[in-house]
């Protein structure tokens, strides 16, 4: 080469050289986007269940038995459980916060043989328990899905 450049110098001034790097990279990052949704859906479907794959079992523990409790509860008081031929905005969010309880959803639906009771005060505070139940699963599906981006935990 002229100058008395050699070829290897010529090879690592060229940007080409390192093309090849990007898209790799950039199929690792959408590798772990998906794995970071499949966590966030394990999550959502089975409370804890997203933690539990992120070997984080305190959380697991603590996301299934809380949001368990509630619907328990919320369901044992003859809360008003949601279903999705809402009339109004106000039954379209019930619903989607009673589905954030994931599976714990259909246990409240086999719970509730007599109907919900909201004219007393047990089936008004069971209805915000459900719904809490639910809320609080989908923040902690959205923890997951974060945990497993590798954002702050």
């Amino acid at each position: 080469m002229p100058g008395g450049a050699s070829t290897t110098d010529a090879r690592v001034a060229d940007p080409s050289v390192f093309a090849p790097a990007r898209p790799a990279k950039q199929a690792d990052g959408m590798q772990n986007q998906s794995k970071a949704f499949a966590i966030a859906v394990a999550g959502w479907l089975v409370p804890g269940l997203g933690h539990a794959l992120l070997k984080m079992w305190g959380r697991a523990v603590a996301c299934f038995l809380t949001v368990g409790v509630l619907v328990f509860l919320g369901a044992g008081m003859r809360g008003n459980i949601f279903n999705s031929s809402g009339v109004d905005a106000f039954d379209r969010l019930g619903y989607a916060a009673d589905l954030g309880t994931g599976c714990f959803y259909f246990f409240a639906r086999a719970m509730e043989s007599q109907g919900p009771d909201v004219s007393h005060a047990n089936g008004d505070y069971g209805t915000r328990f459900l719904a809490t139940a639910g809320i609080l699963n989908l923040l902690a599906a959205l923890h997951a899905f974060e945990a497993a981006r590798g954002h702050k935990a």
